[in-house]
């Protein structure tokens, strides 16, 4: 069975949108530089309620150890360390698909 990641995040108030973007640039490169991701999207929230999250990545593996694989790989790892001080909220959800 495949895997999908999704995480839904919002940037702390205050974040520039410069850096925001950013951010959200340097995610939208990985799956350029990471064998393992099948699907790959991040979309803005439109409904903008008040507990919906700006931001939803949705991506697909093959297997666990592929997602696994992923959240460990060198390039993840140096964008999380960049985006994590700019994130305000974050929740992570792993299914099968």
């Amino acid at each position: 069975m495949a895997i999908r990641h999704v995480v839904l995040f919002n940037f702390k108030p205050g974040t520039d949108e410069v850096s925001l973007r950013q951010i959200i640039d340097q995610l939208n490169e990985l799956p350029c530089q990471i064998d393992e991701i099948r699907e790959w999207s991040i979309r803005e929230d439109v409904g903008q309620r008040p507990h919906s999250s700006r931001f939803a990545l949705i991506a697909d593996f093959d297997t666990l150890d592929a997602m696994n694989r992923y959240l460990t790989h060198p390039a993840h790892v140096r964008v999380v360390e960049k985006a994590l001080p700019l994130i305000g909220d974050l929740a992570e959800h792993d299914h099968e698909i």
